[in-house]
């Protein structure tokens, strides 16, 4: 008891002391993460209402509530997924291009969370049970009235998938940006499922009982969702704020480094990322997994097992087992890695699954599965995202670049599959007879066990139970490839921090305490790597053993960074370099002048080299990869210069300054808005007019500066892609450049270490 108060209290000190400042190691201090998670309540209010609302083949909301028949709504989401296609491109390059002190994704949290809050409130509330009074007439061979509640329901669809998803986005992806560590990313994500799980369980709790009350235990009546959504969304975007206000994007780049990659280049980028593939296959596999979602709900609404009191505190129990799930992750995953604990995880699902069948006609028992189901599951809610950002990080390691974004739209791949693979639900559910015009009110009430067909709901059951298995299976095998450990991120990161550092160092950017952090982090480093692993036995004890296993992960990933600082002097790098010299040599003529048949004729001739060992491979490989960018740059150079436009590089200065002249005006027009709220206060209205009139200034300027932006980063777009392979090669000669100047920065050291203690002891 005593020991435990201790624990306790110790916890309490160092909130209080790191609840503005990070504590050492970390980058999150425990305000940020409280608001992070605290705020997710709200955030996933908001996302758990217009989840609910996007049209699936099993979305019953849509089906049961406002009437759509199965196989209708599967068109609908056939033409609401293809319509998100490029929509996802364009919140791809809005994300991967955004600039400003809000972020890559921090800024979207409010200004598409409030139109996703407002477009689901509308979705409810529209009177779907008007529109056979206004549409008499027969359309298509259809009812008029069904019609248009189809195409209202696409165009609230259609909605959705733009803001809501760039919402969702924005929010969970968040997390991949706030740290750069694997394991604080893993513990905030699970204080944060925690958290943010309040929101779930509360509209689980509270539906039901609405149905009770309003609906007669009708959980698909319209009015329980009329009544409770708009309040569910409201609370949602009051709390979303707190996490806007509240955290700050920390990402591992120079301070001095843009973005400089086109749409194209971004999109083949990320297709060459196999982790991105190994988690994309498993979620695409295991599209039968959630076949069993809602056998809960209709045990209740057709099997007649409870009443809505009961379904309210099954539910509220199943959320409690994310929870324990959700606590559980963060040391289990520290134990035995993301992969182990996914594959174990998995393996689980599939038999708790199965366990359904021993008793379907019992409520309980089915909960009993679900519950041990949902607490598996949840491991997968703190294990996906954490593997997400550190597949992000492998992707800037690869690339030089922070792609974000772009995953999103490679991922709409998966779409397609998805389009196929949906079909299958409501080929199975019409196999079962639930279809428009099978005699019933609704289609779904043939699976009643009392007015319904007989029997016909537990065979259903069980065909969709052996479904949800296989599923499952398929879920896991793809696992079993990963293999980006926890020791390989931290050793990219090192590896991003050490660019960084020397990028900012040639650009005149970095201050004294990073002069400090670059010259410990080479030299410690240096030391480490000549260093000779300790052997690994359990039987010195746990926490030896432990030590020993970290002394050893240290020694690796100093191996790795000095494989990085010294890669200039592989006969790989060397190769590298001299191409890129004679390219660069020639300016940008040597794209301009670049005649297409003997640059296929140079692809031909690099795909003829040998390939006999690892060092040939990978040398044809760059060779293969530059002549290809050749190509493809002179094509883009013909599209958008030719002979007549000056071909040369825009002005980072210019877009610089409109940046920052757009953030000028936003902060002149808070003022603005400030000065018109006092002035409406103290009722003087020719001050109120005044400000309003500034602010509609201050508003036409900004746009005419949005718009020039545009212009100039449309300029920069086509640049960057007639002269990629200039590009690439600058940037490669520049880093040999900035690696060679460690003597440089060594020099410095000491003063900066002196100016460093002097500024922490004036503080």
């Amino acid at each position: 008891m005593n020991q435990t108060l201790s624990r306790a209290g110790a916890l309490v000190r160092q909130v209080k002391t790191y609840w503005c400042e990070p504590k050492p190691g970390s980058y999150m201090p425990f305000r940020e993460v409280a608001s992070y998670a605290g705020g997710g309540i709200g955030a996933y209010f908001v996302i758990t209402v217009a989840s609910t609302l996007i049209v699936s083949a099993t979305n019953m909301i849509v089906g049961g509530a406002i009437g759509v028949a199965p196989t209708d709504m599967y068109v609908l989401y056939l033409i609401a997924t293809l319509a998100n296609i490029p929509l996802t491109a364009v919140r791809a390059q809005m994300v991967d291009n955004t600039r400003g002190k809000g972020g890559k994704y921090r800024p979207y949290l409010l200004t598409m969370g409030i139109p996703t809050a407002l477009i689901s409130i509308a979705y409810v509330w529209f009177p779907y049970e008007r529109l056979n009074d206004w549409f008499p007439s027969v359309v298509f061979g259809r009812a008029g009235g069904y019609v248009v509640t189809c195409a209202v329901v696409l165009v609230f669809n259609l909605l959705l998938q733009f803001f809501f998803q760039f919402f969702n986005d924005a929010y969970t992806n968040l997390i991949h940006v706030l740290s750069p560590s694997t394991q604080e990313r893993t513990d905030v994500l699970a204080v944060k499922s925690v958290v943010y799980s309040l929101a779930p369980s509360i509209m689980n709790i509270v539906t039901p009982l609405a149905a009770k009350y309003l609906a007669n235990n009708n959980l698909y009546d319209i009015r329980v969702y009329r009544y409770c959504y708009p309040v569910f969304a409201v609370v949602g975007i009051l709390l979303t704020i707190v996490v806007y206000a509240n955290t700050q994007e920390k990402i591992v780049q120079a301070k001095t480094h843009t973005i400089q990659i086109s749409f194209i280049d971004s999109f083949k980028e990320v297709a060459k990322n196999k982790y991105f593939w190994i988690i994309a296959l498993a979620g695409w596999l295991g599209f039968l997994e959630l076949a069993y979602q809602n056998i809960l709900a209709w045990s209740y609404t057709y099997g007649h097992t409870c009443e809505g009191g009961t379904l309210a505190l099954i539910n509220t129990l199943n959320g409690n087992a994310a929870l324990w799930g959700m606590l559980l992750a963060p040391f289990v995953i520290r134990k035995f890695g993301k992969k182990r604990t996914l594959v174990g995880m998995n393996a689980m699902n599939i038999v708790f699954i199965l366990l359904m069948l021993v008793n379907m006609q019992n409520i309980w028992w089915l909960f009993f599965c679900i519950y041990l189901n949902s607490l598996v599951s949840a491991f997968e809610q703190i294990t996906t995202p954490a593997i997400q950002a550190d597949i992000r990080d492998y992707q800037q390691y690869r690339s030089g670049e922070r792609i974000d974004g772009m995953f999103a739209t490679v991922s709409t791949i998966g779409n397609l599959v998805t389009l196929l693979t949906s079909s299958v639900l409501p080929a199975v559910e019409k196999h079962f007879g639930v279809f428009e015009g099978n005699g019933y009110a609704q289609p779904f009430d043939i699976l009643d066990i009392e007015t319904g067909e007989p029997g016909l709901f537990y065979k259903m059951l069980t065909a969709l139970i052996l479904m949800a298995g296989l599923g499952a299976l398929m879920n896991l095998i793809p696992f079993f490839f990963y293999d980006f450990t926890e020791k390989k991120q931290k050793s990219v990161i090192r590896v991003l921090k050490i660019r960084a550092l020397f990028e900012d160092y040639a650009n005149h950017a970095l201050h004294d305490q990073q002069i400090v952090e670059a010259i410990e982090l080479v030299e410690d480093a240096r030391e480490k790597a000549q260093l000779e692993a300790k052997p690994l036995d359990k039987k010195v004890g746990r926490k030896q053993y432990r030590a020993d296993r970290n002394y050893n992960e240290e020694i690796e990933i100093s191996q790795f960074v000095c494989a990085e600082l010294d890669k200039f002097e592989t006969p790989l790098l060397r190769h590298q370099v001299a191409v890129c010299e004679a390219f660069v040599a020639g300016g940008l003529d040597s794209i301009r002048l670049t005649d297409l048949a003997a640059a296929y004729r140079d692809l031909a001739a690099a795909r003829a080299k040998p390939k006999a060992t690892e060092e040939e491979k990978a040398e044809r490989a760059f060779d293969i990869e530059f002549c290809k960018k050749r190509i493809a740059a002179k094509k883009a150079f013909d599209k958008f210069y030719g002979d007549k436009t000056l071909f040369e590089e825009p002005s980072m200065e210019e877009l610089t300054a409109l940046f920052d002249r757009e953030d000028a005006i936003d902060a002149q027009i808070f003022d603005a808005v400030q000065a018109q709220n006092a002035a409406q206060k103290a009722k003087q209205q020719t001050q109120v007019a005044m400000q309003k009139e500034i602010a509609r200034r201050l508003q036409a300027e900004k746009k005419q500066v949005q718009k020039d932006q545009k212009a100039l980063m449309d300029a920069f777009a086509r640049f960057n892609r007639a002269a990629k392979p200039y590009n690439d090669a600058r940037r490669l000669l520049r880093q040999r450049e900035n690696y060679s100047r460690f003597d440089e920065i060594a020099a410095l050291y000491e003063t900066a270490k002196a100016n460093t203690k002097q500024e922490e002891t004036t503080e």
